[in-house]
């Protein structure tokens, strides 16, 4: 159930208590959607909601843009910005009563100031506040042996199973920029992974699938645990 979507009436009915908060940004990823990062996090949100009877709040759909900024298309937030507005986000949640927030994080960009501001929030109001980066719960998960990374098989995977219609245009072979010791601004290319080239006739939809479900599953798990943890504070 999305927040956006129900009247405030129905919402005093409901009494949540829960709410999961979506957060990306518009950011270049090769031949992938500028959105990528929004596409994720709001569809495991969505599809988590039900299970831990929480409200999807609106996306904020800009976030901190770094090293692929200057990228056509890429559109964020300075840093500052970002903070003020997340804080009054939690802010708001608080006033409405929901004190158990779930941020879903699909830019890494967006963690550290995530992390500052959620524990703001949480000494200021006593909000309980988890931060939830997808590829971080993935990384020991070996169902993709290469090309991992940022517009890589891996976050791709996710997309097409969260935008089906994606999969359209993100097709042949990519020259890719594999992180070194340098620190570049702006990088080479807007694919960031572990070779120097990509080839993404290898995205399939039935293991995009898969991939989701394995992620939404060990997401679904570590949810189920700070929750418990929660109510012996």
């Amino acid at each position: 159930m999305q927040l956006q979507t129900i009247s405030y009436f129905k919402l005093k009915e409901l009494n949540i208590k829960r709410v999961f908060l979506p957060v990306g940004t518009i950011e270049a990823h090769g031949p992938a959607p500028l959105g990528t990062d929004n596409f994720i996090p709001f569809k495991l949100s969505e599809e988590l909601a039900s299970d831990f009877s929480a409200i999807v709040l609106p996306i904020v759909s800009y976030g901190i843009n770094k090293t692929i900024d200057y990228y056509c298309g890429s559109m964020g937030i300075s840093e500052k910005t970002f903070k003020l507005l997340i804080y009054d986000i939690l802010s708001s949640c608080y006033k409405n009563g929901f004190d158990e927030i779930f941020i879903f994080n699909g830019h890494s960009g967006n963690t550290n100031a995530l992390k500052e501001v959620s524990f703001k929030a949480h000494k200021k109001f006593k909000l309980k506040i988890a931060i939830i980066d997808w590829w971080e719960i993935a990384k020991d998960i070996d169902y993709f042996k290469e090309n991992k990374g940022h517009a890589g098989i891996d976050e791709l995977s996710m997309l097409i199973y969260a935008y089906p219609k994606a999969l359209n245009d993100i097709k042949g072979i990519y020259r890719s920029y594999k992180p070194s010791s340098l620190i570049v601004y702006p990088n080479p290319r807007s694919i960031l992974i572990d070779n120097n080239q990509i080839d993404y006739s290898v995205l399939d939809l039935e293991k995009a699938k898969e991939f989701f479900r394995m992620i939404k599953e060990r997401i679904k798990h570590y949810i189920n645990e700070v929750l418990e943890g929660w109510k012996e504070i």
